[in-house]
């Protein structure tokens, strides 16, 4: 905002400051300040105009950004509560899968601690807390791919 401040102001000192030309080559009537004047005010109509243009363009641009922001962490939330509803079923698996006491502890382990991370997620997307959910997000990937890599790799017999 400072920079924009100070482009404003150099903008404006620039059309009011005016560079004399020659005065040897021109006389200096009134008619030939009112014509300069003239031909700066408009350059600083076109200039003020064009910093109008910029300024509003990129307001749009933030409040497009916001709306999209706002959908897309709604939609997070939606994601989250369908990963809830089914990860309530994950442990179901167990009576298919031939687990010993310790892996059955790691599976539902695992199946916890992704559910905590999508209740995390989920809160974060309500909180509309952007940036955390990247990482969030990340690690429930990781949660993931570590129950597939430890119970779906193939175990030698």
């Amino acid at each position: 905002m400072k920079n924009n401040l100070t482009f404003f102001c150099i903008v404006i000192l620039s059309g009011c400051v005016s560079t004399q030309p020659n005065t040897s080559l021109q006389s200096n009537t009134d008619t030939n300040k009112t014509a300069l004047h003239s031909i700066q005010s408009k350059q600083l109509r076109v200039l003020m105009r064009e910093l109008n243009d910029l300024m509003f363009e990129r307001m749009l641009n933030e409040v497009q950004i916001d709306r999209q922001r706002r959908y897309r962490t709604k939609e997070i939330v939606d994601v989250a509560n369908k990963l809830l509803h089914t990860i309530k079923y994950i442990p179901n698996a167990l009576s298919e899968l031939s687990l010993d006491k310790e892996d059955q502890k790691i599976f539902l382990g695992l199946n916890k601690k992704l559910k905590h991370q999508v209740l995390l997620l989920k809160q974060e997307a309500e909180n509309n807390y952007v940036d955390a959910i990247p990482k969030t997000t990340d690690q429930i990937i990781e949660t993931c791919n570590a129950c597939h890599y430890i119970f779906r790799a193939s175990k030698p017999q």
